[in-house]
């Protein structure tokens, strides 16, 4: 008898400590699913949508009927929100411009450091920045600059030659057959080159752009074996060594390493003939940075080869990828509604004509190519998480509390898809960004594709750029047709890794 009452309450206390563990977070925190010992919350989520966690997160908020839930991802108090005025709240808040630090962000370093940009915080991130971003300026990034226009408009140019004249390489045989380009891979080289003129100061000709098509190949790799929050390998980190395939760890391994050893690549040469009495680029002058510390015997200095790696690796991975990725999102959206196509070359015809491509000086008078860039960007949301944020100090917001070190989710897919802010957000419609009078509207424009405040992604300025280059030119001069008898896409095959993506797809660019 009294081993069964003994029996009996150790399983009461057993119990207790259990829905304890499960249902317990911190005063005023905001409401959320329980947890699991190790993964948290995160199982949860995987059950309820593995292919788009951020359509998980949704559901979870409608359940809690609260725009911001709580909940653990592994053993990391994580808050999502969902509402359009927090979304862009925890986005230009100094208090939320930390970085979660997750495997995902470490395993790009060799050492497993975090480096680079994208995952750094603090005085380290703000100095790194801050040096970055005012040199990259000089060589037309982030700005208006005539040199780089001309250098995009020369790539578009080039693309248009290989359309016309057919494969005349081996990598070009590969994502071109028969009159058809594989997309988003007939992208890479157009806007990985751009970049890499405004990196390093040279670009490939089209007899070497195999690499570029590789290094895309591997970029996309990794972007799709992620997921909105780091994936499961950033919860449980040693599952990789378990279930290598089946983490995606494989895949995440050598994506970022074909990435990472093309840029090393590029800095090693630039390391071998380095010259201190001429600055060629970036590169450079990032090297002599490196060099002057350690001629000044600095302490932990903040330039290093190993960081410089990651810097670039942080700005061209998203130009290698971002612009084909968001292409191949649009002529997805163009093959559902060709009408689009066909306002596109209106509108271009007129104001443009064929004798010359566009040019970033026409785009006050091409609303409609603008507001298909935009209504894009806003549709098809390429980072719909963003880039989870990290809480700096203990803060409120909106009405809770949020201990330091909890990661902080703006919800950029909601924010985009608000009927409150935009009335039919799942319906693609560009002229929702253009006024009255027939003009683009910017006020009208309330999405956040780059994200904002200190953490706004960079290379906005490149990728609208060169995204209203490509679109304008490739409309005013192509029409697109499938492959006989292929079915029109299928939105459901879309997916979120990283990035949202669609799968590989064959498209023919047919001269008007």
């Amino acid at each position: 008898m009294l081993s069964l009452i003994l029996f009996g309450l150790i399983c009461i206390i057993l119990m207790h400590k259990t829905y304890k563990f499960m249902y317990d977070r911190p005063p005023n925190f905001p409401p959320g699913p329980p947890r699991i010992p190790i993964l948290g919350s995160y199982l949860l989520m995987l059950l309820m949508n593995r292919k788009d966690l951020h359509f998980a997160a949704l559901t979870l908020s409608k359940w809690y009927k609260s725009k911001v839930i709580g909940m653990y991802l592994g053993g990391t108090l994580t808050v999502i929100c969902h509402d359009s005025d927090g979304v862009k709240e925890i986005l230009n808040r100094n208090e939320f411009d930390g970085r979660a630090d997750i495997y995902l962000a470490r395993m790009r370093d060799p050492h497993h450091n975090l480096r680079g940009i994208f995952f750094t915080e603090g005085p380290f991130w703000k100095n790194q920045r801050r040096f970055t971003l005012r040199h990259l300026r000089d060589y037309g990034f982030g700005r208006r600059f005539t040199d780089l226009e001309i250098e995009v408009r020369d790539e578009i140019c080039l693309f248009m030659d290989i359309l016309k004249q057919g494969p005349k390489y081996p990598h070009e045989k590969e994502f071109m057959k028969n009159g058809y380009c594989l997309v988003p891979d007939i992208f890479f080289a157009s806007s990985g080159n751009a970049f890499l003129k405004i990196m390093s100061g040279d670009k490939l000709p089209r007899s070497e752009q195999g690499i570029l098509f590789e290094t895309g190949r591997r970029g996309v790799q990794f972007q799709a074996a992620g997921d909105d929050y780091g994936k499961l390998l950033s919860v449980i980190p040693w599952i990789r060594h378990i279930f290598p395939e089946k983490s995606d760890y494989i895949n995440l391994r050598d994506g970022n390493k074909g990435l990472y050893e093309y840029i090393k690549s590029i800095i090693d040469r630039h390391m071998e003939t380095f010259d201190e009495t001429h600055d060629r680029n970036f590169i450079d002058l990032y090297i002599q940075q490196i060099r002057a510390q350690q001629k000044e015997g600095t302490e932990d200095p903040y330039f290093r080869y190993e960081q410089l790696i990651l810097i670039c690796v942080d700005f061209f991975f998203p130009a290698l990828t971002g612009v084909p990725i968001t292409l191949a999102l649009l002529f997805q959206r163009v093959l559902l509604q060709p009408e689009i196509l066909t306002k596109l070359q209106k509108e271009i015809d007129e104001v443009v004509g064929r004798g010359r491509l566009p040019g970033l000086d026409d785009r006050i008078n091409l609303p409609y190519v603008e507001a298909t860039v935009r209504e894009i960007m806003r549709f098809e949301t390429l980072v719909p998480s963003s880039i989870p944020h990290k809480a700096m100090v203990d803060t409120k917001f909106m009405g809770y509390d949020i201990p330091a070190g909890s990661f902080v989710i703006p919800g950029l897919y909601a924010l985009h898809n608000d009927p409150k802010v935009w009335g039919d957000p799942h319906v693609f419609r560009p002229e929702r960004f253009i006024g009255d009078d027939g003009k683009l509207s910017l006020k009208s424009d309330r999405s956040l594709p780059f994200g904002a405040g200190k953490r706004l992604c960079a290379g906005e300025t490149f990728a609208r750029n060169t995204l209203f280059l490509m679109v304008a030119a490739l409309s005013q001069n192509f029409t697109i047709k499938q492959p006989p008898g292929e079915k029109l896409p299928d939105l459901s095959k879309n997916f979120t890794g990283i990035v949202r993506m669609t799968p590989q797809y064959w498209l023919k660019f047919e001269w008007r």
